[in-house]
Order: C-alpha cells, then sequence, then structure tokens
C-alpha cells in the first residue's frame, strides 16, 4: 500500500536542535528520538504508524531490523498502536541487472545438476557394467566393422 500523498512520512536526515524542529505532540523541549534505538542523531526518522508522542518515529534501518526478527502480525504491524505499516518501496536502479543476473545464476544451477545426474548416472553404468548388458549387440557390431 503506497501512500501517494505530499505529505512524506520521511523527515529530513539532519541534526535536530532548532525548536520549530520538535515533535510538538511528544512535548515541548523533547527531540525526536528512535523509539527501538533510542538515538537522536540525525538519520532518516520515519512515522510508519499511527503511533503519537515520543514512540512516534523510527530509523527505517530499525524498523528493518525489527520486522526482520518479528513474524506473522508483528511483521506487518505495529505492536504498539495495531496500525499496518505505511512503508514506501524503494525500487532500485539496477532492476535490469540484477534481473540478467539471477537468470544467469539459475541457468548455471540447472545446468550443474544436469551435469550431476550424468555423471552419477554414468558412474553406476560404468561401475555395475550395465552398458554392457544393455546393449551387447550394438558394441559387438561395432567392433566387429573396424
Amino acid at each position: 500500500m503506497a501512500d501517494h500523498s505530499d505529505a512524506s512520512p520521511l523527515i529530513p536526515p539532519k541534526q535536530i536542535t532548532e525548536p520549530s524542529e520538535i515533535d510538538l505532540e511528544a512535548g515541548p523541549g523533547e527531540q525526536i528520538q528512535c523509539r527501538i534505538c533510542l538515538e537522536s542523531d540525525g538519520r532518516d526518522f520515519i512515522a510508519p504508524c499511527k503511533c503519537k508522542g515520543t514512540s512516534k518515529y523510527v530509523h527505517r534501518e530499525c524498523l528493518d531490523h525489527w520486522r526482520a526478527v518479528k513474524e506473522g502480525f508483528a511483521f506487518a504491524h505495529c505492536t504498539t498502536c495495531k496500525a499496518p505499516y505505511h512503508l514506501r518501496v524503494h525500487v532500485v536502479a539496477d532492476r535490469k541487472w540484477r534481473t540478467l543476473k539471477f537468470r544467469f545464476f539459475v541457468t548455471r544451477d540447472i545446468i550443474f545438476i544436469f551435469l550431476a545426474v550424468q555423471l552419477v548416472g554414468d558412474y553406476f553404468i560404468g561401475l555395475f557394467g550395465l552398458f554392457n548388458r544393455w546393449f551387447p549387440a550394438i558394441l559387438a557390431s561395432s567392433c566387429m566393422g573396424f
């Protein structure tokens, strides 16, 4: 679910020192602080849910890590306000290159599996002499012709 409104949940990554940059819902005199790591550095803060006050903002990296270790409901919803996360997806610029690279790796793996099955089959055929038992007439006629 992408939010296409003009209001972005991203806060510019700069140090928060001026009173105009203080979160008014958190109360006067409090700086914006990540509710996960509790740091108030100048990295990108986002407001991904409906939490208010001091727990409104998180770092994008902190939220990504939080969601990576959580399962089920907590992956897609805030555990505090129970609202679904509203996050923007960042499209990678080199998508075509990644697609080609993925296709190359899949093709390489399929060829490797095919060759591995062939080698194992050839090994067992040679080990048990099955080729001589299955095709004795072909071997005899090809040897007689020379």
